[in-house]
């Protein structure tokens, strides 16, 4: 709805999933996705006996790997244009076609002409609010939402 071109998905998460994740919201979004994963090893950390790691080698060296990276650059139209890079630290770069935007959205855009306004409609209000209220028993939670229409 807002027109976002270039979709930022920073994580730690270097899996299978998350890639499938990052592909979903391109195709969905009609974005091209630029998705930065941490890659970091085991000597990257200070020493601490209560540090637990998990690996992706059994062995535990200082070169074992705690978190995989995979950063990726996804088009509009679900092709990976450059990554995921899974070996080292690094970069990685690709030249982007803004007129994927436009060639995606002509397949499948979710609030063009795809869309159905008078049948579905989605309100979001975008004002701060907390993500969590703590209560007691004793005390009645304020009501922070939107009245609903009825």
């Amino acid at each position: 709805g807002k027109g976002i071109e270039l979709y930022c998905a920073p994580t730690a998460d270097g899996s299978k999933e998350w890639q499938s994740s990052m592909m979903h919201i391109a195709i969905e979004g009609g974005c091209f996705v630029l998705s930065a994963c941490q890659f970091c090893l085991r000597k990257d950390f200070p020493d601490h006996a209560d540090y637990l790691f998990t690996d992706w080698y059994p062995d535990q060296h200082q070169e074992a790997i705690v978190s995989q990276g995979g950063s990726v650059i996804i088009s509009p139209l679900g092709r990976i244009l450059a990554g995921p890079n899974f070996e080292s630290e690094g970069l990685i770069t690709a030249d982007l076609d803004l007129g994927d935007v436009a060639r995606a959205k002509l397949y499948f855009d979710v609030v063009g002409h795809y869309s159905r306004p008078e049948i579905f409609n989605l309100t979001v209000n975008e004002t701060p609010k907390k993500p969590v209220t703590f209560v007691s028993k004793s005390v009645k939670a304020e009501d922070d939402s939107e009245p609903q229409d009825k």
